[in-house]
């Protein structure tokens, strides 16, 4: 799974909690307490019908905010007409209020429209909540005013109402976020950790299997340099030229497996090819399919049957990689010598095929990319 996804996952989860218990908030809040007070002071509302109208309009409004936040459908335009359309079921509710109750024990309407624009607008621009609760405390204040309650005792009494209820409601809302923006930078560093603890490891894995490979090698290209140099070998003896040839190859591959080019195989096979090369021998190199990826080791034994018949390779060689849905082929035809010993692949899911004929030596090595059916 890629990083991207990770945190898109993640930052999916924490939003999901975070609705979950605001859904949770709002729905206890007015099922819960408007309900309470509403049916304490039924008595006092006037007209009736518009108090039970505006508790049902919420009811129908909270539920289907929260069905739709929790989907994560809750579009931008959706969640604007849904607080508008809250607002104004509490100037309906206020309105039944008697004159002066807009802050008393018989008022409900104002800090539910505020949790309802907590709920609605949670994943808007705070700006929005802000206008919301702004309006919806000019709704109190002018059914204050108008009724001839706005006397400095209520002003006071205003002013601690927003405080306790609109100010509550921010500050969660500014939390929720200040969380939301939290956890992303949390999930993002952790993310940025575990790629680095990734590619620090893979860095290593590859440092080792290098390192490895170069001491394989140095065990054999050692004794053969040692050799020459002692005069225990002669340079001009056929066995210790190819002896020569096949190590210097295998260098050269490995050299080559540090490159980067967008087909490695093709790559290292013309390594291999250039070392035949510098030895006076044509050699031509086709390629037909398109190439998948391939892991070093297997790149490494798809190449070895035609880096050791290269070696052995008189005069010409003909190498053809061929790529397939359901393979890979590596074949070589060249003049070597009958007695040209080809080492057999690893243990990897390589398999060869040879066939000797005059003075032409054929090898084929193939790698399933995919099971045959």
């Amino acid at each position: 799974m890629s990083t991207g996804v990770v945190e898109g996952v993640v930052a999916t989860r924490f939003a999901k909690a975070v609705s979950i218990g605001l859904v949770a908030i709002v729905g206890v809040w007015h099922l819960g307490l408007d309900t309470l007070l509403v049916l304490r002071g039924w008595p006092m509302y006037e007209p009736q019908v518009a108090a039970a109208g505006a508790w049902l309009a919420l009811v129908v409004i909270q539920t289907a905010g929260s069905v739709l936040l929790l989907r994560s459908a809750l579009s931008a335009h959706t969640a604007r007409m849904l607080a508008g359309a809250a607002l104004i079921s509490g100037v309906v509710a206020t309105a039944t209020y008697p004159p002066g109750a807009a802050i008393g024990d018989v008022s409900w309407a104002w800090n539910t429209v505020g949790w309802f624009g907590v709920l609605l607008l949670l994943q808007r621009p705070l700006w929005e909540l802000i206008t919301l609760l702004g309006a919806n405390t000019a709704v109190t204040a002018g059914f204050l005013a108008a009724d001839g309650a706005l006397d400095h005792v209520t002003v006071s009494r205003l002013l601690a109402a927003t405080y306790t209820t609109a100010g509550i409601q921010l500050t969660f809302a500014y939390l929720v976020r200040q969380l939301n923006d939290g956890a992303r930078e949390a999930t993002e560093a952790a993310a940025a950790h575990a790629e680095h603890l990734a590619r620090a490891t893979a860095d290593e894995t590859v440092h080792t299997e290098r390192r490895r490979r170069y001491e394989h090698l140095r065990g054999r290209v050692e004794p053969l340099l040692r050799g020459l140099t002692e005069r225990r070998l002669d340079p001009g003896d056929t066995v210790v030229r190819q002896r020569a040839a096949v190590e210097a190859a295998r260098l050269r591959r490995l050299f080559a497996e540090t490159d980067d080019t967008p087909h490695p195989l093709l790559h290292e096979l013309r390594a291999c090819a250039d070392i035949a090369e510098r030895r006076g021998v044509h050699v031509t190199l086709l390629s037909y399919g398109d190439l998948p990826e391939l892991p070093t080791s297997v790149r490494r034994e798809l190449a070895e049957g035609a880096l050791l018949v290269l070696a052995a390779a008189a005069t010409e060689a003909r190498v053809t990689l061929l790529a397939t849905p359901e393979e890979v082929a590596v074949s070589v035809v060249a003049d070597a010598p009958p007695e040209t010993v080809v080492e057999p692949p690893g243990l990897l899911a390589v398999s060869f095929l040879s066939d000797q004929e005059g003075d032409q030596l054929w090898w084929e090595t193939r790698y399933p990319v995919r099971p045959a059916r």
